[in-house]
């Protein structure tokens, strides 16, 4: 069961005990990162614990009203916050990027596997050594002090020159905001550059008052313009060469794949989330290739984190999505994230378009595109483990499944942040805790 869940959830394999070693040792990062928790727990102890009193009893670890100082390395560091802010094709994650690359050290936190494995690859091809650490694998590089990694493993111990966050308005998400939050609140770094939604400023602003960091915010404007169209594509007899084709589950992209194919005037390249970066890169590339074959591209909406695709027009197949709770609309956001993809700025395709498949999506997409994003009012929080050791020893028979739902039922937050939505990571602690390993690893495989 623990390799289904390291398979499918990208769970971190940190410090994960020897009876996992031969499955897991590929994966582990530095066990610089354990000791940094293990020093923050002794911490916690020397402060709130004595051999004389019962003072970690009459602390309130359920207090999480003030994250900011959960990260002292952090607090310690007088942080310059960059925050580049604007639509999709606007080059704000490319001056930040520029920036990490002019750096003596530095780190690059994204949302997407791939996304780490193509800014590792950039750095690399620029002389830059950058390690890539993900939930699914680590590659070292000889001399590196650069690091492309998901956000889920930022490493909040060490201190590095600059930091670039990507896709920062995803603070918001129910699900992963808490990992975005970590890394606003805890990466030490001189310079930390933010990419994303202008939707997410204020939030940003109100979240560092208590930090006294230093913020400075970038507008940007799109580089090509973008055309909604007045008519849905109806068919795919009309497909042309740069047309991208956006669903939202693995089963249709190779559905409307072969609905395509069998017309017997394209071939498509397919791209989504869990495809392996070799394999996407393989993909990517025969599309970007103006003299391949493979000139039709059916996709998920990870096409809308970032990766660089010449495409000319994006087509919604659908304006529904399954989040892992519900069928619903998709929002905003993702509507001008998705469709911003259309008409890169230097490709083949100046001017981008987009469409959707059926007439009855095209007023939401419309309405979408016209109206600004709506402003974030809260942030993804999830505790630290020292907080849930500290928190654990006031019930030391109990196992992490309930200290994790007694805690989270009875948590205190600010008006700032919201507590995770923790069903998945519930039902994964559920299945850790009959494991033979610490409590410090369960935790990453929960969070992982």
């Amino acid at each position: 069961m623990a390799a289904f869940l390291l398979r499918h959830r990208q769970v971190s394999t940190l410090g994960v005990s020897g009876i996992l070693k031969d499955k897991l040792d590929p994966c582990r990062p530095h066990v610089g990162s354990r000791l940094g928790a293990l020093a923050g727990v002794c911490n916690l102890l020397r402060e709130y614990s004595t051999s004389n009193d019962n003072r970690a009893h009459k602390f309130d670890f359920l207090d999480l009203t003030c994250p900011h100082a959960w990260y002292p390395v952090a607090r310690r560091k007088n942080r310059k916050i960059f925050l580049h802010v604007g639509p999709t094709n606007s080059g704000k994650t490319y001056h930040a990027l520029k920036q990490l690359e002019s750096s003596p050290s530095g780190v690059y936190c994204g949302p997407l596997r791939l996304l780490a494995w193509e800014v590792a690859k950039r750095l690399n091809k620029a002389n830059v050594p950058c390690d890539l650490i993900t939930g699914q694998e680590r590659e070292a590089v000889n001399g590196a002090k650069h690091k492309a990694v998901t956000v889920e493993m930022a490493d909040v111990t060490s201190n590095y020159s600059c930091a670039v966050v990507d896709e920062i308005q995803m603070l918001g998400c129910m699900t992963r905001g808490f990992s975005f939050t970590r890394a606003l609140l805890g990466i030490s770094a001189d310079e930390l550059h933010l990419c994303g939604d202008p939707a997410a400023v204020p939030l940003i602003q109100e979240i560092l008052k208590p930090t006294g960091d230093d913020i400075h915010v970038q507008y940007y404007e799109r580089l090509s313009p973008l055309v909604p169209s007045q008519k849905p594509l109806g068919s795919f007899k009309n497909i042309q060469t740069g047309d991208c084709i956006v669903t939202f589950s693995r089963r249709e992209i190779y559905k409307l794949k072969g609905q395509i194919q069998r017309g017997g005037k394209h071939l498509c390249s397919v791209v989504y989330g869990s495809l392996p970066p070799e394999t996407r890169t393989r993909q990517a590339t025969m599309f970007n290739d103006a003299s391949s074959e493979f000139d039709v591209l059916v996709a998920s909406d990870a096409i809308g984190m970032g990766l660089n695709l010449n495409i000319s027009r994006i087509i919604f197949s659908t304006m529904k999505k399954f989040d892992g709770v519900e069928m619903r609309d998709l929002t905003i956001s993702e509507v001008k994230q998705i469709a911003g993809r259309a008409g890169r700025y230097g490709s083949d395709f100046p001017v981008g378009e987009v469409t959707c498949l059926h007439v009855d999506d095209l007023p939401l997409l419309h309405s979408s595109l016209k109206s600004p994003s709506p402003i974030l009012e809260c942030a993804g929080l999830f505790p630290t483990f020292d907080l849930i050791f500290m928190y654990s020893r006031l019930h030391p028979k109990k196992g992490l499944y309930r200290i994790m739902e007694h805690f989270l039922e009875n948590a205190k937050l600010s008006e700032n942040y919201f507590i995770a939505n923790c069903e998945e990571m519930l039902k994964v602690a559920a299945v850790v805790d009959v494991l033979p390993i610490s409590l410090h690893d369960k935790y990453l495989f929960v969070i992982r």
